[in-house]
């Protein structure tokens, strides 16, 4: 698994899996993509605005998610429902030298 976070973009990316191409992507909801093989496999999700809550439960309810990856998307969305304290919430501030 991989994971990426674009600042500019609020963007979180998790990759899945590995060596399978992308056959086609999912649309969850207006900020969840999910990116499938061939066979309908998840290979990667993409969360735009990711500080909002997920629709984690879909995406497990429609795709197999290996129970690690679960967890490891259950931590990066952040803190139990109805908490106030999200990752990603805090935009990292750059410092110029």
């Amino acid at each position: 698994m991989k994971v990426q976070y674009d600042q500019a973009a609020d963007a979180l990316y998790v990759t899945l899996g590995d060596g399978e191409i992308v056959a086609r992507t999912v649309r969850i909801d207006a900020g969840t993509l999910v990116d499938v093989d061939h066979l309908g496999r998840p290979m990667g999700i993409e969360i735009i605005h990711p500080a909002r809550p997920w629709p984690l439960q879909d995406i497990f309810e429609r795709f197999q998610v290996q129970d690690d990856c679960r967890r490891l998307l259950e931590e990066l969305q952040g803190a139990p429902e109805g908490a106030h304290r999200r990752p990603f919430v805090e935009p990292v501030q750059l410092v110029g030298a």
